[in-house]
């Protein structure tokens, strides 16, 4: 019989399986490598279009701090304006208001009365005077009592008294008014 030595054809089968797995194992490694570049890449890719955004995030921040911090200093300047203009219409309202108070009581003192004192306490006027008599003091108060600059009208004291340079008999009277107070305007905070 004939022998055949098939040693060879195994081994060398053996060898191309061997050559075979390690191919399959190289491409896998080198698949797998690739496939790990890759999204390594657009991974890095995305992060830096993601930095370069938050930087033009902090930019544009910046510049609206800016813009902020400017629009702050008009407002602080709008509002130091308008206390100002409060202060002028106060003082304007200040300076002509004892010239109405001044026309409103002359335009109230009857013919047969005259003043002899006045006396501003803020609030409240005193007037003190000499009448003819009581229906003249009584005429007195209704002329003041029609002006709205002042408020109310309040008699203190009416006594018969015996005028000291002319000598005659006349009613000493003493009244009180109350001053009508203009409140500036107040402006809504701004938040």
């Amino acid at each position: 019989m004939i022998r055949i030595n098939l040693l060879p054809v195994r081994a060398a089968k053996k060898r191309e399986s061997v050559r075979f797995q390690l191919t399959v194992a190289g491409l896998a490694t080198f698949l797998v490598f690739a496939v790990s570049v890759g999204v390594y890449l657009t991974v890095r890719s995305e992060a830096n279009s993601v930095t370069a955004q938050i930087e033009s995030g902090n930019h544009e921040l910046d510049a609206l701090k800016v813009k902020i911090g400017e629009l702050s200093k008009i407002k602080e300047q709008k509002r130091i304006v308008e206390d100002k203009l409060n202060i002028i219409k106060t003082l304007e309202a200040a300076r002509t208001g004892p010239t109405k108070l001044f026309k409103a009581i002359s335009e109230s003192v009857p013919e047969k009365a005259w003043i002899a004192s006045i006396k501003d306490d803020g609030a409240l006027i005193t007037l003190k005077g000499y009448a003819s008599d009581d229906e003249v003091v009584a005429d007195f108060m209704r002329g003041l009592q029609k002006h709205g600059e002042l408020g109310g009208v309040e008699l203190d004291v009416a006594q018969r008294v015996v005028e000291k340079e002319t000598g005659s008999d006349v009613v000493g009277f003493t009244i009180r008014l109350e001053k009508v107070v203009e409140k500036p305007v107040e402006k809504p905070k701004e938040k």
